[in-house]
């Protein structure tokens, strides 16, 4: 039976437009729904293992994303020195196709800019601070990284910049390089 680890947020309006961040990984998979500076997070975990894993993923996935009004999503892109690499292919490509079939074509954020937007420098940030960061900058106080990441993401897909260096960002995940389609 998949387990849910935690829900938590405000309500969404559902005839609203909602921008969609996913943390795809195996050990949490994180979803922020946001409208405005209202949110809902929910982090999955499910206790199968393989190709069950990822129909667990796969129907949370659809289950949650299924009734909203949805204008954007951010996915975070693939750590490519992960030992999980080939794994974490398989549930990015799974994320891609659930969003496909509802005509959604996700920005696709790498790791190190995903940091450098929530911290201000792209490499060397431990998960802790990356979650206090995102207390510090939204007020969101979230003791997951995976929401944390999420939550980041979903302000990513809203396009919400205050520093130069966050418009910097946003502007450059405009270029169509990454946004597959």
């Amino acid at each position: 039976m998949p387990i849910k680890l935690f829900d938590f947020g405000n309500k969404i309006d559902d005839t609203k437009k909602i921008f969609v961040g996913i943390d795809a990984s195996y050990s949490g998979f994180a979803i922020c729904l946001l409208q405005e500076d209202s949110y809902s997070i929910e982090v999955f975990k499910s206790d199968k293992h393989g190709i069950a894993r990822l129909a667990d993923i796969q129907q949370f996935l659809n289950e949650y994303l299924g009734a909203h009004f949805i204008k954007e999503v951010a996915i975070e892109g693939y750590a490519f020195g992960s030992q999980m690499a080939n794994m974490l292919g398989e549930l990015g490509g799974m994320v891609k196709l659930a969003l496909f079939y509802d005509d959604l074509y996700p920005i696709i954020v790498p790791p190190t800019t995903l940091k450098k937007y929530v911290t201000g420098k792209g490499t060397g940030v431990p998960k802790s601070q990356m979650m206090l960061a995102v207390y510090k900058k939204w007020g969101a106080d979230l003791p997951d990284d995976n929401a944390a990441d999420a939550y980041a993401l979903a302000r990513i897909a809203q396009g919400h910049y205050t520093l130069a260096y966050e418009k910097e960002i946003i502007t450059k995940l405009q270029d169509p390089k990454f946004k597959e389609k």
